[in-house]
C-alpha cells in the first residue's frame, strides 16, 4: 500500500507524452502544443487606428480650439492608401490603416465638427497618441505561443488572426473501459432482487468527454477470470489507456487484478492509503497503461479525478497535472478515526469550503452536489470549525 502522494508521484513517472498529431486551429481548443508556433506575420501589419476620430500631425495643433480642414476618409478594410498633408486632417475610423505622415489620432469626442472643418479640443497632442504601431501585438518571426501552450478559444483566435491554419499538438488518449459485475443492469433494463443500475460507464464517460476525449471503447465481462482476461487483452490492443471499474477488492469474484497479470501488465503499485478508493491499482504493458478502479461510485470517481486525470494531463502534454488546490476555512468541525487520509466531497466557494453528508463510497448524490473534494491527511484528523484544509478544485466547467 503507497501513500496519496507516492501514488501520484508514481502515476506521473510512469505516464509518457503521446504520440504528436496534426491539427486544424478551429479544433484544436484543449490541445496542448507539441512545437513552438512562429507568427508569419506582424500584428498589426500595417499603422492602425484605436479609435474613431482623425488623423492628423500632431505638432500641427499650436493650442487648445485649433482647427483643420477634413480632406479625406479612412475607413477598416480600405486598401487605398491615404496621404495627409500638413495643416489638414483625415477623417478614421477604428482599425482603419493610419496615413504614413500623421503622427497622432484625435478622438471624435475631443473634436467639435463644423462643416468640413474640425475644432479639436485637446492641446498638447501627444506623439503616436491612438496608433497601434506594426507588430505592437506581436513581430512577424517571433514565437507566438509556446511548445506547452493549452489552445483556448483566445489562443484559437490569435492564430486565425494571423493565418495560421494548422497545428502540430499532442493527441488524446484512446480509452477502453472495463465493466465487470454480474449484479450490474445497463440502463432500461428490469431489475431483479439483488441487482442495480450500472451507472459507472455513463459517468467516466462524461468525465472523459469533458477532457475532449472522444475515442471511449466499452466492454462488459462476466465475473470470471477467462472473460476478464479476454476483455482486458482485446480492451489493450486498441487503446492507450484502459481503465477497469470494479472487480479489483479482495473478494471471491475480483479476478482483474489477476487479469492484468495474465496479460503481463506490471502492477507500479496496488492499494492507497486512503478513503474512499483504497482498492486503486496502476499498471504498465509497454506503452499501455491500466487503472483499476473501485466499484462503488464514489470511490471511482474519487480516483478518476485524483489520479486517473492527472496520468491524462501528462500524457496529453499538460505541465500542472493535478486538480487545482487552495487552502479554505472549513464551514464545520469533522473529525474521523484510522490510518487513511480522506477525501471529502464538498462544495466551495470564495470564502469557504462545505463538506456535505452522504461520504460513503457508495453515495453519488453528494458528488452530483460536489464542485470540490476536500484532502483531509491523517495529521489532520480533527479540524474545527474554521480551520484551513486542502481543497481540490473540480474541472466541472
Amino acid at each position: 500500500m503507497v501513500s496519496v502522494n507516492e501514488a501520484k508521484q508514481k502515476i506521473i513517472a510512469n505516464s509518457g507524452l503521446l504520440s504528436v498529431e496534426t491539427r486544424r486551429v478551429s479544433e484544436s481548443s484543449g490541445y496542448v502544443l507539441a512545437a513552438d508556433v512562429f507568427a508569419p506575420l506582424s500584428l498589426p501589419s500595417f499603422r492602425q487606428s484605436s479609435m474613431d476620430g482623425y488623423a492628423i500631425c500632431h505638432d500641427d495643433i499650436a493650442q487648445h480650439g485649433h482647427s483643420l480642414p477634413v480632406v479625406a476618409e479612412s475607413k477598416a478594410g480600405e486598401s487605398v492608401r491615404q496621404t495627409l498633408s500638413r495643416g489638414t486632417a483625415i477623417r478614421i475610423f477604428t482599425g482603419a490603416p493610419v496615413p504614413d505622415e500623421a503622427t497622432a489620432v484625435i478622438m471624435q469626442e475631443h473634436t467639435t465638427k463644423d462643416g468640413d472643418t474640425i475644432i479639436i479640443n485637446e492641446y498638447p497632442v501627444e506623439q503616436n497618441k491612438n496608433i497601434r504601431r506594426i507588430g505592437q501585438q506581436i513581430e512577424k518571426g517571433s514565437v507566438a505561443l509556446p511548445h506547452g501552450t493549452t489552445i483556448t478559444p483566445g489562443s484559437v483566435g490569435f492564430l486565425m488572426g494571423m493565418n495560421v491554419s494548422l497545428l502540430s499538438v499532442y493527441r488524446k488518449p484512446k480509452v477502453g473501459i472495463l465493466i465487470t459485475g454480474d449484479e450490474l443492469v445497463t440502463a432500461g433494463g428490469e431489475l431483479e432482487h439483488g441487482q442495480v443500475y450500472e451507472s459507472n460507464s455513463a459517468m467516466l464517460c462524461a468525465a472523459l468527454r469533458h477532457e475532449g476525449i472522444s475515442e471511449i471503447q466499452l466492454y462488459y465481462a462476466a465475473d470470471d477470470l477467462p472473460s476478464t482476461i479476454e476483455a482486458l487483452q482485446i480492451l489493450s490492443e486498441g487503446n492507450d489507456l484502459v481503465l477497469a471499474s470494479g472487480g479489483i477488492s479482495v473478494g471471491d469474484y475480483d479476478f482483474v487484478g489477476k487479469a492484468l497479470d495474465a496479460i503481463g501488465a506490471e502492477t507500479v503499485f496496488y492499494k492507497v492509503r486512503q478513503k474512499p478508493g483504497k482498492p486503486l491499482l496502476f499498471g504498465k504493458r509497454n506503452e499501455k497503461t491500466f487503472f483499476a478502479l473501485p466499484g462503488n461510485p464514489a470511490s471511482s470517481l474519487v480516483c478518476y479525478y485524483e489520479y486517473v486525470l492527472p496520468a491524462i494531463k501528462k500524457m496529453t502534454g499538460h505541465t500542472n497535472c493535478f486538480l487545482r488546490n487552495l487552502k479554505l476555512p472549513i464551514q464545520f468541525a469533522y473529525s474521523f478515526n484510522g490510518e487513511r487520509d480522506e477525501f471529502l466531497k464538498a462544495y466551495a466557494n470564495e470564502e469557504d469550503v462545505m463538506p456535505f453528508d452522504g461520504q460513503e463510497s457508495f453515495a453519488l448524490r453528494s458528488f452530483a452536489l460536489a464542485n470540490a473534494l476536500i484532502y483531509l491527511p491523517v495529521s489532520q484528523q480533527v479540524v474545527q470549525k474554521g480551520d484551513l484544509v486542502e481543497v481540490h478544485l473540480l474541472p466541472l466547467i
